[in-house]
């Protein structure tokens, strides 16, 4: 079995726990996941941590703790899923869909998120604190539901 297909059959077979393992024994090896359709896999406390995802389907996807921090994400499509908890600090998250997404406890600091749709997402204690969110489609906000401190929101 090739590098490649050792992780991307853990991952499509939903096997975390494994993909982690591997994962922290091949922490170097660089992971490209775009163009390729997770929708529906529950990916839950993933270490997807520096890896590129662009053009990605994780729509409906249980991402509950998954680790996106320092990664490339842009033009994706999270629409529906379940990001409670996930981590995408210093993430470039450019042009990616998260409609109706479940952002409780989210963490998006320090986070490239221009022109991201977050409509009829459901915020709580989502973590916004310096985002880029410049042409972002956010549905009002209030301070109870998000951590916005200085946030580029225009």
């Amino acid at each position: 079995m090739t590098e490649k297909s050792t992780w991307l059959s853990l991952l499509q077979e939903s096997k975390i726990k494994e993909f982690n393992e591997w994962r922290m024994a091949n922490i170097f090896v660089k992971i490209d996941l775009s163009g390729m359709d997770f929708s529906g896999k529950d990916l839950s406390n993933a270490s997807l941590n520096a890896i590129k995802c662009n053009q990605t389907n994780l729509s409906r996807c249980n991402l509950q703790k998954a680790n996106f921090a320092q990664s490339e994400v842009m033009d994706s499509n999270f629409e529906s899923a379940d990001l409670t908890d996930a981590i995408f600090i210093y993430g470039n998250l450019k042009n990616s869909k998260f409609m109706n997404a479940i952002l409780t406890g989210t963490n998006f600091m320090w986070s490239d998120l221009r022109e991201c749709d977050f409509r009829g997402s459901k915020f709580r204690k989502t973590n916004f604190v310096e985002a880029k969110l410049q042409n972002a489609k956010l549905d009002p906000l209030d301070n109870e539901s998000v951590y916005l401190k200085f946030a580029r929101l225009e």
